[in-house]
């Protein structure tokens, strides 16, 4: 019986251990889409509007990072604070997404200004919980 503790006790440390690296890395590869997002966007406006559907795309295709952040902390055991910090920066991500759609020019003009919110969040975020796995490894 205390081995089958034991076992299963060690399978959660491992889980929370891999779950902080994951979040980690999902954290800081969102920035880095991030930053690419900025840079086809500055191609697009001042090199080829072609490059607007590169924008797009990459846009969709991180989208799993961002939406991962929270379960991967819940998983990571990261506490509130950080837990909630992945929660925002999704939030963030998903008011991205909508910006561009919306009729109203002023506030979808808002979207490279929240493009900077999400690269600092989940900057942030990554180094938080590297933070923590550094101290509790």
């Amino acid at each position: 019986m205390s081995d089958s503790v034991r076992t299963e006790t060690s399978s959660v440390s491992t889980l929370t251990r891999w779950s902080r690296y994951v979040l980690i890395a999902c954290a800081w590869l969102l920035a880095v889409g991030v930053v690419v997002q900025i840079f086809l966007a500055g191609l697009g406006f001042f090199e080829s509007a072609d490059f607007w559907v590169d924008h797009t795309d990459i846009g969709h295709m991180i989208s799993p990072l961002a939406y991962l952040l929270p379960i991967l902390a819940l998983l990571g055991r990261v506490g509130w604070p950080r837990g909630g910090q992945a929660v925002v920066v999704t939030v963030l991500y998903v008011v991205q997404v909508i910006l561009p759609t919306l009729d109203a020019g002023y506030i979808a003009a808002l979207h490279p200004l929240n493009a900077f919110l999400l690269l600092g969040g989940s900057f942030s975020l990554g180094m938080s919980i590297l933070g923590l796995a550094h101290s509790q490894s």
